[in-house]
């Protein structure tokens, strides 16, 4: 208090001095002259507070350098961990904070973890609303749908598909599935289609029944139109956070994939398609033809949907057709789904891009999901040329697989990746190659990587797409945001046993990695991986420990921060990855012709504002 006094004392002595006699005081020490000189100059006293800005004292009384406080600063204390006289979290507990800035010792009151409530801020919270607050995978409100799968072989639409659901809270979940019995654009009417308790920290499968979305008639329906506008969307509410993955199909039938689900706190207005060319896209060999598709979930009353899409669009009234570029514009509401397929290509059209809808915009004037995929797709197919394995012929395209994916909206992408290489399935040697794809967002950017010219550098336009491969891990960065996505190659791709199929994957830029992740592998499967892009150093645990089977290989540098891929082999279950610093985690699982993979989860901050 004495040196912020300073200033008026100087200022009332020199006065004195002016109108009277020399008065009798004594002499300031000279760190106190200088902290009078340095207020009078407009410089921070020692001692003193600025915001959050605190400036020390020297050894000689002198101010020191300012110091930012993360908190707040206290005159006299400096920065502390609480402003004073206000409320603040200890543990799960809330208490008072000292004049000091320091938690007086006795709670004001305990929140209960039982009952989903978290200290945040000072205050009992309910976990859900923390969630919503801090957007990322983990959530209290999905939105889930039975994505169109192929209507052959062995009838995998008909095949069960569902959820799984794992609690990341401290308190039992109870989560309940709805649907909405209603048709489009009337009065939603609710339907419990199953309602399961989930405890902290386990796992929970949800086997959900048949609700197609191509206006089929049953989910083997060679002759449904694709496209459909229709209520049949699922939504999952918990009341406690929690992480959902789809699963489509639920067992290895030879024609499935899986994607993480985004909360409704993580959605977004703007989208691009990340996906890939359907596998039979012509009526050649049969009446059987697969569909490429962009499938939106509106999740919010009275959403106006704007869709520019890359290839033509099959009509279905209320639903136009529409070619590449034209517009197709719809109204959703919560549960509404607008299902996009393409139309038949022709034998005269280029295979390498048709029924591709890579590329396509979707604009919405409220928050919805939006999934990309394919019926049923061969990879590399005719889109690129690859090297065939040792031994083996060219042109091998055997096996198709289904392709499905939870796009991230454009609000949170970003211009940094890390792209792991797959776990290698070729039992030889021989190290199969990844696909990788880029996509343009909202504007033009410059693209740099790790890979061959020519895709050392490249432009991407929005809604431009590159395609190229690669047999390593991937660094890409960009001067604006882009998209990057994988898929894996078919199992005659595969040297030494034919192990997994296609599968699509797309990517969280580096910006968006989690610290802890919890991360789950079904059964059914010959082989499970989970792989970790982190730091050189940086120890990640996995169910506690450091893992020590783990095949680790560098990845590369960007923005002057090296990166390494750790690829694990998992067990079936649920498994829990943490560490120090943020990292990122991709989970593959494969099996005799059939594959699935996805992101162990992100941030889903808005760290992009798109233009238009």
């Amino acid at each position: 208090m004495r040196r912020s006094l300073l200033p008026r004392l100087a200022a009332s002595t020199a006065l004195a001095l002016g109108c009277a006699a020399p008065a009798q005081f004594s002499t300031p020490d000279a760190g106190s002259r200088r902290d009078a000189a340095a207020a009078l100059d407009g410089a921070p006293a020692c001692g003193a507070c600025a915001g959050r800005s605190y400036t020390p004292c020297n050894a000689d009384g002198s101010p020191g350098a300012p110091v930012a406080c993360e908190v707040t600063c206290v005159a006299g204390h400096g920065c502390v961990t609480c402003v004073p006289g206000q409320t603040v979290c200890v543990g799960n507990d809330v208490h008072r904070c000292g004049d000091d800035g320091r938690p007086l010792a006795a709670s004001l009151e305990t929140c209960d973890v039982a009952n989903a409530m978290l200290c945040r801020q000072g205050a009992c919270t309910p976990a859900c609303r923390v969630a919503e607050n801090q957007p990322s995978n983990v959530g209290c409100e999905f939105w889930a749908v039975d994505l169109d799968q192929q209507d052959a072989l062995n009838d995998p639409a008909s095949a069960p598909w569902g959820l799984a659901l794992s609690n990341v809270g401290e308190s039992p979940a109870r989560v309940t599935v709805e649907i909405n019995t209603a048709p489009v654009g009337q009065p939603v009417q609710l339907m419990t289609v199953i309602e399961v308790v989930v405890s902290p920290g386990s796992l929970r499968a949800v086997g959900l029944p048949t609700r197609e979305l191509d206006c089929g008639t049953r989910p083997n329906d060679y002759a449904s139109p694709g496209t459909c506008l229709s209520s049949n969307a699922f939504r999952v509410r918990s009341t406690s956070p929690v992480i959902v993955y789809q699963f489509n199909t639920f067992a290895n039938s030879f024609s499935n994939d899986a994607s993480l689900l985004l909360p409704a706190s993580s959605l977004g207005r703007y989208y691009r398609a990340l996906g890939w060319p359907a596998g039979h896209p012509a009526r050649v060999l049969g009446p059987i033809v697969d569909r490429a598709y962009v499938t939106i979930v509106g999740v919010r009353p009275n959403t106006r949907v704007t869709v520019r899409p890359t290839w033509r669009i099959r009509g279905n009234p209320p639903v136009m057709a529409a070619g590449p570029g034209g517009e197709i514009v719809a109204t959703l509401g919560p549960f509404d789904v607008l299902n996009l397929e393409t139309d038949d290509a022709t034998l005269q059209e280029d295979f390498r891009t048709a029924t591709d809808l890579s590329g396509t915009s979707i604009v919405a004037t409220e928050p919805v999901s939006v999934f990309s995929g394919v019926e049923s797709a061969s990879a590399p197919g005719s889109v690129i040329e690859i090297p065939p394995p040792p031994g083996s012929g060219s042109g091998q395209n055997c096996c198709l697989d289904h392709l499905e994916e939870q796009m991230f909206p454009l609000e949170s992408i970003g211009t940094r990746y890390v792209i792991p290489r797959s776990p290698v399935r070729s039992t030889t040697g021989y190290r199969e190659p990844d696909i990788l794809r880029f996509v343009g967002a909202a504007e033009p950017a410059t693209v740099t990587t790790n890979l061959p010219a020519p895709f050392d550098s490249f432009t991407l336009r929005p809604g431009e797409v590159r395609t190229t491969w690669t047999r390593d891990n991937a660094i890409v960065s960009s001067d604006r945001p882009v998209i990057v996505g994988q898929i894996l190659v078919s199992n005659q791709r595969v040297d030494g046993q034919y192990l997994g199929d296609p599968s699509l994957t797309v990517f969280p830029p580096v910006d968006q990695y989690r610290s802890d992740y919890i991360i789950l592998t079904p059964g059914s499967w010959t082989q499970s991986w989970g792989v970790v892009v982190a730091e050189p150093g940086a120890p990640v645990t996995l169910d506690g420990a450091v893992p020590t089977n783990c095949i680790t290989e560098p990845a590369g540098t960007l923005a002057g921060v090296a990166y390494e891929t750790r690829r694990c082999p998992l067990s079936v279950g649920v498994h829990r990855l943490s560490g120090e610093r943020p990292f990122g985690v991709v989970v593959y699982g494969y099996g005799s012709a059939g594959s699935y993979a996805f992101v162990g989860g992100a941030d889903v901050r808005r760290i992009y504002d798109p233009p238009g």
